[in-house]
């Protein structure tokens, strides 16, 4: 059900520097801001890279992540109600307007968001859709009465063991 990392968000000191970086020399094209955080694509999605300027120290936030991209809200659905099962960490789902998606905290702290991109004809009239994020309760409901699902079912094996 997992098919690939969807986009990559980086702390970083100074948002103009970086700009500079990532889009003169690596050619990456912006696409949306919000205070203190930009946008860019390579194309593939609606962002691939999120900067969020925090200064000289790089502390611990909830922003610093990386996120594996999801086929559909059925199996965002699946893998949630698995996590929950497993007694994962799982932080509130949040409906981004460019993707729908819910966060899980690993072991080491890290930030795992699992997502699904929304079509952009879906994005609705917001002239800035990156600036906008509201509670996805439509997940829970989704993930109530689901099965466990194992590890390997939810990276696409069809092994039955345990849900991971």
């Amino acid at each position: 059900m997992l098919h690939g990392i969807n986009h990559i968000a980086l702390p970083v000191r100074n948002l103009d520097v970086s700009d500079r970086f990532y889009r003169g020399i690596l050619g990456l094209r912006a696409v949306g801001e919000r205070p203190g955080m930009k946008f860019y694509t390579a194309g593939l999605h609606h962002h691939d890279l999120a900067l969020m300027e925090t200064g000289a120290l790089f502390p611990v936030s909830g922003f610093a992540h990386f996120c594996l991209d999801v086929e559909d809200e059925q199996s965002l659905a699946a893998i949630y109600a698995c996590c929950r099962a497993a007694g994962a960490r799982i932080l509130e789902p949040v409906d981004h307007t460019v993707m729908r998606a819910f966060y899980l905290v690993d072991p080491d702290d890290h930030i795992v968001e699992l997502g699904v991109d929304v079509p952009q004809s879906e994005w609705g009239p917001w002239p800035n859709p990156f600036g906008r994020d509201v509670a996805y309760p439509e997940l829970l409901s989704l993930a109530d009465g689901r099965g466990n699902y194992s590890a390997q079912q939810i990276l696409g094996g069809t092994s039955k063991s345990a849900c991971a």
